[in-house]
């Protein structure tokens, strides 16, 4: 028979998940509004684990404390691993022979967000991209273009529930449509 907490059980559990919940809080340097949903997802993934727990090896309190600490290592480090993604540099970092310079000096707002980010922008680059697809979509055929019209708006997903034709269909034109691309000197987007 399944374990089943008990009323007290469940208030010592939930003030447990608190604690541990500020501790990411302070680790992680985030919002202290962010508290009630990592307490809920630890004790989410508490109750999740509980049919594993066994009264007769153990407390509830022990079982409880494993399970919060090797959640919180989980959230901690898919926290940081987000930051680092989104921001990898920081804008008040001295630009390399920059003279007293920063990042955030030799970014203009003219560069979109994706600068702010760190992320490379290259106005010719876009310009030349945008040069290739033109020349790539002239050289397909009129029948085609209807297709890359509508994937503009819906995913192929969307299309093939929308479209009359099978999705067998829709997915064997995307593919010719793909080749078409790739032979005109436009890669797939990774």
């Amino acid at each position: 028979m399944p374990f089943t907490p008990t009323r007290a059980d469940t208030h010592a559990l939930q003030r447990h998940a608190d604690r541990v919940a500020l501790r990411i809080i302070r680790t992680c340097r985030i919002p202290r509004h962010e508290q009630e949903d990592l307490r809920q997802d630890l004790l989410t993934d508490l109750f999740a684990r509980l049919k594993g727990f066994d009264p007769a090896r153990g407390e509830l309190g022990a079982f409880a404390a494993a399970c919060f600490d090797h959640r919180a290592i989980r959230l901690t480090e898919r926290i940081l691993r987000g930051r680092a993604t989104m921001a990898p540099i920081s804008l008040d970092d001295p630009q390399p022979g920059g003279e007293g310079l920063t990042i955030g000096d030799s970014i203009a707002e003219a560069d979109g967000y994706a600068a702010w980010l760190g992320q490379p922008t290259d106005a010719f680059a876009a310009v030349e991209r945008r040069i290739d697809l033109d020349r790539a979509l002239g050289t397909l055929p009129a029948e085609t273009l209807p297709l890359c019209a509508e994937l503009t708006e819906r995913s192929p997903h969307e299309l093939a529930k929308a479209s009359p034709t099978s999705r067998a269909t829709l997915y064997r034109h995307l593919r010719e449509l793909r080749l078409r691309l790739l032979v005109a000197g436009i890669p797939a987007a990774a």
